[in-house]
């Protein structure tokens, strides 16, 4: 997946192998800690913090991967993905070539 470049050394250098990636800190502290990187890293603009996450949600939806897999593997519940709530609320949708 697409990362700046600011961020691709911490997953080398400070984040975990497996489980969440800053099991320390809330939702709330994560987002509003990576609005403060955008902020010195000019490079991030126009980016939020679920980009990396719309990104591969979209790629799967584009390649045909199901929405319950992919809902599995982003976190969500089967109920959320039988109700289209994943690709509904991250996908960018299908490509112009799909259409």
């Amino acid at each position: 997946m697409p990362l700046p470049g600011a961020f691709e050394r911490l997953l080398y250098t400070a984040l975990p192998a497996s489980g969440r990636l800053f099991p320390h800190l809330s939702l709330n502290e994560v987002v509003k800690r990576y609005t403060k990187l955008r902020v010195r890293h000019p490079e991030v603009y126009g980016t939020v913090f679920h980009s990396t996450r719309k990104w591969f949600i979209t790629q799967c939806e584009r390649t045909d991967v199901s929405e319950y897999y992919t809902a599995t593997l982003v976190g969500h519940y089967s109920a959320r993905s039988a109700s289209k709530l994943t690709y509904g609320l991250y996908s960018a949708g299908i490509s112009d070539a799909q259409k």
